[in-house]
């Protein structure tokens, strides 16, 4: 209660403290700003590394999302257009990459002459770039080009890519394609 409220400074109900800070007293006292900033600090310490791994999660999801996604959609252009549309690792410059390694990206492209290369006038369907959080995706010592015919089967073969973060030692999932062109997740490498 304060004095407006009936109470005098000298009342028993009154602290020496109450008494002596005046009406310029109000805020914290240091010893209760030190223990917020202790408690914040070991709030953040337990919280950030579930978090970290929690964003690191949902990265790699959304690259496997993505990476089916486009999957699917150039089997779909394929069968939809009658022609070859050939999937590839991206390389720096926006071309196809002669590797295996697909963490830098991928391109879907409609392959109007069937020589499985990009060429100018041919239309880029879509252009991923690389994935934040992934240190590599790798493809399984298979032809890292991904041709689908206009049947929408898969013109070499059933083939995986393997997705690991950059958290991880060893792969989380791999994207599996097989030889008619469905894709599904397989947990692990």
């Amino acid at each position: 209660m304060t004095r407006s409220q009936g109470v005098l400074p000298n009342h028993p109900s009154v602290s020496h403290h109450a008494r002596h800070r005046g009406a310029t007293g109000h805020g914290l006292a240091l010893i209760e700003l030190l223990t917020a900033i202790a408690l914040l600090a070991i709030l953040l310490g337990i919280g950030i590394p579930s978090f970290t791994g929690l964003l690191q999660r949902w990265r790699t999801d959304a690259t496997i999302e993505s990476l089916t996604a486009d999957v699917r959609l150039a089997r779909s252009t394929a069968t939809r257009t009658s022609r070859p549309v050939v999937m590839c690792p991206r390389a720096a410059d926006g071309t196809c990459s002669a590797g295996d390694d697909w963490s830098m990206g991928w391109m879907v492209f409609s392959d109007t002459n069937g020589n499985d290369a990009l060429d100018t006038g041919e239309p880029v369907i879509r252009e991923r770039q690389a994935p934040t959080g992934i240190a590599s995706m790798a493809d399984d010592n298979r032809p890292a080009l991904l041709t689908f015919r206009a049947n929408g089967t898969l013109r070499k073969g059933r083939t995986s890519v393997a997705i690991r973060p950059s958290h991880a030692a060893e792969a989380t999932a791999s994207v599996v394609i097989n030889a008619m062109g469905r894709v599904y997740v397989q947990a692990g490498n």
